[in-house]
């Protein structure tokens, strides 16, 4: 579609069909308490494009006149309320006049390109943002509820023997996996239990089984293979993240700024609260 569009003859047949179509409206006015309601050369490229967007097609001149009465009409009638006083205490209205407000506030605010320094103060100020979290890779045998703690203690005296039986045979049928590799701390409260992972992430890595360890679904005897302790990447590595979360920062500052600095014009009264 945005190829059809950009065609020269295309063009052509879009002015030819304004021409055409915008005839009556290009001049229309409605009696209205502030003016006259015009209908832009604009508005009518803007019809053309959103309708062939649309439909894949370039309007008809009946499709243009037809669009362009709608957007006299809705003028019309959209001036004619306000005249009446429809629009005063209507908070649908009322939000979507401060969210374009909002949206205009953003678009006007200007937030110069921060340097290098800048940007390394910020990494600094911020350095939880960009250090990986706590992770653990290990392998667990599981027993359900109804095992004894004697029987945890028998099976990790196995599982630690000079021979011990292949691991993977031990244990009861468990619903999720037997094995993590880089599990996070977070994830590892999410499948397992806080109490779990809080037990899990205070052992020492090594090539011993501990336990047992209780979750909310039973004990596990686990094999703490690695422990990341979790750690700050990169100043380099992470320098395109710090940039864009300085700015969506600075942003939202000057953002606030400016809609403070509307409030200020005002004279705020609560009533009941005087």
């Amino acid at each position: 579609m945005r190829q059809l569009l950009r065609e020269p003859l295309v063009h052509f047949v879009i002015v030819a069909l304004l021409v055409f179509a915008g005839h009556a409206a290009w001049t229309a006015h409605v009696a209205a308490r502030n003016g006259t309601i015009i209908v832009t050369q604009e508005d009518m490229q803007r019809m053309a494009a959103l309708y062939a967007s649309e439909s894949g097609a370039l309007p008809s001149p009946e499709d243009m006149a037809a669009m362009v009465s709608d957007q006299i009409r809705d003028e019309a009638l959209s001036r004619e309320a306000r005249r009446l006083g429809l629009d005063a205490g209507d908070t649908i209205i009322e939000r979507r006049l401060a969210q374009k407000m909002s949206f205009m506030v953003s678009d006007l605010a200007d937030t110069p390109a921060p340097d290098e320094t800048t940007l390394r103060a910020w990494y600094g100020a911020h350095k939880d943002a960009y250090t990986a979290p706590p992770s653990v890779t290990f392998e667990h045998v599981f027993l359900s509820t109804d095992r004894t703690v004697a029987d945890a203690t028998s099976l990790l005296e196995t599982l630690n023997a000079p021979s011990p039986p292949d691991w993977h045979t031990l244990g009861d049928p468990f619903i999720l996996q037997r094995a993590y590799g880089d599990l996070p701390f977070r994830e590892t409260v999410r499948l397992f239990g806080p109490d779990f992972a809080t037990a899990l992430f205070s052992l020492d890595a090594g090539d011993t089984w501990q336990g047992p360890v209780r979750s909310a679904l039973g004990q596990h005897l686990v094999h703490l293979i690695a422990k990341d302790e979790g750690s700050l990447r990169p100043f380099e590595e992470v320098r395109s993240q710090v940039e864009t979360n300085w700015r969506d920062d600075a942003l939202r500052t000057a953002n606030e700024t400016a809609i403070a600095n509307i409030i200020k014009r005002y004279k705020v009264r609560i009533e009941g609260a005087e």
